[in-house]
């Protein structure tokens, strides 16, 4: 971990000097440097190969866990990937959305598992030249708003598929309107109900991304506290290294977890809209 963040520390003191050498010292620019995407060519950019990276990874985790079963029975890999399935099955997808929790159990670990991995991916620096110094990239391509965004419409588009599939297009609608309402009421009613259908996904679109994007945030500003102060005086620099990387390390190890929680949330809430639409009576 201390070597990871020792090479998050490089990069961005090397970020750090390209700005001095450039007559733009600001702190504010490097870290939105580091958190915000950035182009590679006329069509690659850093999220987009780490969103193609996770998307790959998960494939790869999936076909290796399925080559682990012998007899039924997991092996390897298969055996944690077989719990968090079933995790995902019993206690979301099921309990959740009831009897029909089956059938969104896929899209549910689809969710989960990419959620997870993308974040996972992000926490590990990847060494990069860039102005002639070699630093780390550590990017989380769900700390991309159009990242977030595209999920949140899958999970919009899931969750209008159920209450259709369920209940018909007439009951879907008629499920959005609580029923014994007052006539005059539902002019009201119904405007909130419509707005409610697009206000889900956005709240899972901004929780995912916001997360995403503070934990580098906050990484990057500690991490950059030690070139800062180097530059007023080298006893502070040297004296803010072990603060700097202490707390760095700490927010590292609470991202693993965030990660987790993350990819839960999502998943999790997903799957509670679902049901609402699907089971409106309840």
């Amino acid at each position: 971990m201390n070597a990871l963040l020792l090479l998050l520390t490089a990069s961005a003191s090397a970020e750090a000097g390209h700005a001095a050498e450039a007559g733009q010292p600001d702190p504010a620019a490097i870290v939105m440097h580091h958190v915000t995407d950035q182009p590679l060519g006329p069509i690659w950019s850093h999220h987009l190969v780490f969103f193609l990276a996770a998307a790959a990874l998960v494939l790869v985790v999936v076909r290796v866990a399925i080559r682990g079963y012998r007899a039924g029975i997991p092996r390897g890999l298969a055996t944690p990937v077989e719990s968090l399935v079933l995790f995902i099955r019993d206690e979301i997808a099921e309990k959740s959305i009831g009897h029909d929790g089956r059938k969104f159990t896929p899209l549910l670990c689809s969710f989960f598992f990419f959620i997870l991995v993308a974040a996972l991916l992000g926490l590990v620096p990847f060494p990069i030249l860039r102005h002639g110094h070699w630093g780390a990239l550590a990017v989380t391509s769900t700390g991309n708003i159009a990242v977030t965004a595209a999920l949140a419409a899958i999970s919009l588009v899931a969750q209008q598929y159920a209450g259709i599939s369920r209940n018909g297009l007439w009951g879907h609608l008629k499920g959005l309107v609580p029923p014994g309402l007052p006539f005059w009421l539902l002019p009201v009613m119904i405007v909130i109900e419509v707005l409610g259908i697009f206000t889900k996904p956005f709240t899972l679109m901004v929780r995912l991304f916001a997360n995403m994007l503070a934990g580098h945030m906050v990484i990057t500003v500690l991490l950059l506290l030690i070139p800062m102060l180097a530059g007023v005086s080298a006893v502070m620099g040297i004296g803010i290294i072990p603060v700097s990387l202490s707390l760095g390390l700490f927010i590292l190890l609470l991202e693993l977890l965030v990660a987790f929680v993350q990819a839960y949330i999502f998943t999790m809430l997903t799957a509670i809209f679902i049901g609402m639409y699907a089971h409106p009576a309840h």
